[in-house]
């Protein structure tokens, strides 16, 4: 049900609350990546003989790029991504260092792949590849800087080898491969802020519905459902909306759609996240969640931030949660719930 706001309204709410997205901290998220990872391998490795190298799996072959502070993304998809070619050379035998997990591929695009390569960087030779959707991905501590990029060893099923870890996130639960790639490709349609593709996941009686924090609120009076043809013009739609209210204040979200993206939505680069969860909550706040009871028959995947800024302690996480049901073998998107530590 979508609720619209009185014209005088929208301006009282101006003068109160500012009439804008809060101001979020631009992540510097490979070096949050980065950091997490020396940290393990670290702790995991203190006294231990550094492990010889070995196979390595990789995304792509271009380095990540600098982060910037977060703005909507362009509605135009990027240009396509090329599957790197098989090689013939030889895979290296398994890591040897400590397991420091299990890990799920992210920020790769349905077209394309994680390369697997012989060593760190990318001027070593294809040994495989992983799918986009790959969950389950062993890393090894021992890993190495290589440029900007932070490799670590790798492996996957009968591949081993080294990733760019700005490619890998840490995976919480189990992850159904079939659910992996719908929310792998959904998440990368809002990556783009494109609307038209993400509207192709929706589910077709139910609608996708959008909650600002844990607590999902069924209904009429709820959270706003939107169908999936309406879903494809909302970035352009003038409409303000009524979401909800403000935890912590209790002030009434009125927002349009595309400022209510830009707040909760898609306020950190989700694509690229510390960690992957399927169907276990990771995000921690003070908001109760609900999502289980919501959606019975739904399976969620969080992508979670633990953290942008040292000063905070891990206080200014982020939580995104895409809710997909089942039906006629096919998995559809029917909620989007956004989350974070509020007071």
């Amino acid at each position: 049900m979508k609720k619209i706001v009185p014209p005088i309204l929208i301006l009282f709410l101006c003068l109160v609350t500012g009439c804008g997205s809060t101001a979020t901290p631009a992540p510097d998220l490979v070096a949050t990546q980065v950091a997490v990872m020396e940290a393990a391998a670290a702790t995991l490795t203190a006294g231990a003989p550094t492990p010889a190298p070995t196979a390595a799996v990789m995304l792509t072959d271009t380095p990540l790029p600098a982060p910037t502070a977060t703005s909507l993304p362009s509605a135009s998809p990027p240009p396509a991504g090329t599957q790197a070619p098989q090689s013939t050379a030889t895979a290296l035998p398994p890591p040897v260092g400590p397991n420091l997990g299990q890990f799920a591929v992210v920020n790769v695009r349905s077209n394309d792949v994680l390369n697997v390569r012989s060593g760190p960087g990318v001027e070593h030779a294809v040994v495989g590849t992983i799918p986009y959707y790959g969950v389950e991905v062993a890393v090894f501590a021992g890993g190495q800087q290589v440029a900007e990029s932070w490799w670590v060893p790798v492996e996957y099923q009968d591949v081993s080898g080294w990733a760019n870890s700005g490619f890998l996130a840490r995976q919480v639960g189990y992850g159904n491969e079939q659910v992996a790639a719908r929310a792998s490709e959904a998440i990368m349609a809002l990556k783009d802020g494109d609307l038209e593709e993400l509207s192709s996941f929706v589910h077709p009686d139910k609608g996708v519905r959008f909650s600002p924090y844990a607590t999902v609120q069924a209904g009429d009076d709820g959270d706003v459902v939107f169908s999936a043809d309406e879903l494809k013009s909302l970035m352009a739609d003038p409409t303000v909306y009524h979401w909800g209210t403000y935890d912590g204040s209790g002030m009434p979200i009125e927002l349009t759609f595309r400022q209510y993206y830009e707040e909760f939505v898609y306020d950190v680069d989700f694509a690229r996240p510390d960690v992957v969860g399927f169907n276990e909550r990771v995000g921690q706040g003070n908001s109760i969640d609900n999502i289980a009871s919501a959606y019975p028959d739904g399976v969620m995947v969080e992508y979670h931030f633990e953290g942008f800024d040292p000063e905070y302690a891990g206080m200014d996480w982020r939580s995104l949660r895409l809710v997909f049901e089942e039906e006629d073998g096919i998995w559809y998107l029917v909620g989007i719930v956004h989350d974070q530590w509020t007071t």
